[in-house]
């Protein structure tokens, strides 16, 4: 009887390990599955099969990333309904997880361009970069996020990431994004607003284009006091501070923490010093949020110093801090107040230096200097286009981008020179 009760259990023991055995090789067979849907973009088989997986490894991590990946980039679901079930499965990823920066970023691609919520979306880039500095994705959505929103200026960090895991031939396209991103930054991305529902195929971008994506963007996120700020900002570089001002005023009273927010700080105190209230705005200002740089920060201690407090000196440094960095060096308005200030401080044949080189700038930003550029850009990896590009930067006096594009036009001088040594007899 011992001896039949022993078989028994051992013969248990066997069926199970047997049973776990072939399921675990059933779903490997699913995971094997999953992959080869993938690569025939089978979303829905995909689906299917990563389900079948997770049931028997539901801690794999990798499997959920794939899964939410499989729900993103089915056109067939509902969005809203693939974006939820997506960030359901980005949920099982743990902080402490390698993956964990990863799914952030593909959270923040769905909030920014499924659910338009920017904010949001910000936040999330911004957390996957604290986990992994270096993550080039997250760099690239970022970049895109602050030309969409309003705040190109702020992207150039974004950009030379980047710029720099880019290979070498692919660079001049790139490159090109980032001359959109300088010179034309409420249109550099038409594809992206006709993906986001902005721009009808076929129509032309127009001045109202981004401000309707302002206001959605706003409309989805009511208490996020960036946005607002982003509006508002847009209202005050059409001449319209009044409208700006009343924007911000609400804001104050509807969103949550504004005044911790550096850009909304910034378009506030611009506004109210354009409607000339000058002692609140350098009130706002001296209550600046965070780490006291940037462009933003020393752009307006410049003003200030100079047209409120009078201290040409402090002016002339942080005007100097605000030339030196992009978009500083293409600003011939701000060139010009700083010649403006060194007369005032005395410093007369620096002043008519820099009255030139404002001058020299004013003139490389006309229609017909960047017309010609903008068309030529259509096929930005050929060497004349890489020629021009260089000469233009290096007149602005731009040396990272004048390095680059040069680099790019000498690549494809020795590939034509080569070129041609091959098809000498």
């Amino acid at each position: 009887m011992r001896t039949r009760i022993w078989w028994l259990v051992l013969v248990g023991v066997l069926g199970i390990g047997a049973y776990f055995g072939i399921t675990r090789i059933v779903a490997q067979r699913s995971l094997q599955r999953a992959k080869t849907a993938f690569g025939l973009q089978d979303w829905r088989t995909a689906r299917g099969e990563l389900r079948s997986y997770l049931e028997v490894f539901p801690s794999n991590e990798e499997a959920r990333l794939r899964l939410a990946e499989a729900y993103f980039k089915d056109s067939a679901l509902n969005s809203e309904r693939a974006v939820s079930s997506a960030i359901q499965q980005l949920e099982f990823i743990r902080r402490e997880s390698p993956l964990w920066p990863a799914a952030r970023i593909q959270e923040a691609r769905m909030c920014l361009f499924v659910r338009m919520q920017t904010h949001r979306a910000e936040r999330l880039l911004r957390e996957s970069l604290a986990a992994a500095p270096e993550n080039v994705e997250a760099h690239y959505v970022l970049w895109k996020l602050l030309d969409l929103t309003g705040r190109s200026h702020l992207a150039e960090p974004h950009f030379r990431k980047v710029l720099e895991s880019t290979p070498l031939d692919k660079r001049p396209f790139c490159l090109r994004e980032w001359y959109m991103s300088q010179f034309y930054p409420a249109t550099a991305n038409p594809e992206i607003d006709r993906l986001m529902g902005f721009l009808e195929p076929g129509a032309a971008h127009d001045s109202t284009t981004e401000f309707r994506r302002l206001v959605k963007f706003r409309e989805q996120e009511p208490r996020a006091a960036l946005n607002h700020a982003d509006v508002a900002r847009w209202f005050s570089l059409e001449g319209d501070p009044k409208a700006a001002l009343e924007l911000l005023q609400q804001a104050l009273d509807t969103t949550d923490a504004p005044l911790e927010e550096q850009f909304f700080v910034a378009t506030l105190a611009q506004v109210l010093f354009d409607l000339g209230e000058f002692d609140r705005a350098l009130k706002i200002y001296q209550a600046w949020p965070g780490e006291p740089s940037g462009y933003e920060y020393f752009r307006l201690g410049a003003i200030f110093s100079d047209e409120v407090e009078r201290d040409y000196e402090q002016a002339i440094l942080s005007y100097r801090k605000v030339i030196a960095v992009w978009p500083g060096q293409a600003d011939w308005r701000i060139q010009n107040r700083l010649a403006r200030c060194l007369a005032k401080a005395g410093h007369e044949p620096a002043a008519e230096t820099m009255r030139q080189q404002a001058k020299s700038v004013e003139l490389l930003m006309e229609t017909k200097v960047h017309a010609p550029l903008r068309q030529s850009l259509a096929t930005p990896d050929q060497l004349e286009i890489c020629q021009q590009m260089t000469q233009f930067y290096e007149q602005l006096g731009l040396a990272f981008e004048t390095q680059h594009w040069r680099e790019q036009a000498q690549r494809l001088q020795l590939m034509n020179h080569q070129s041609g040594s091959n098809r000498t007899p």
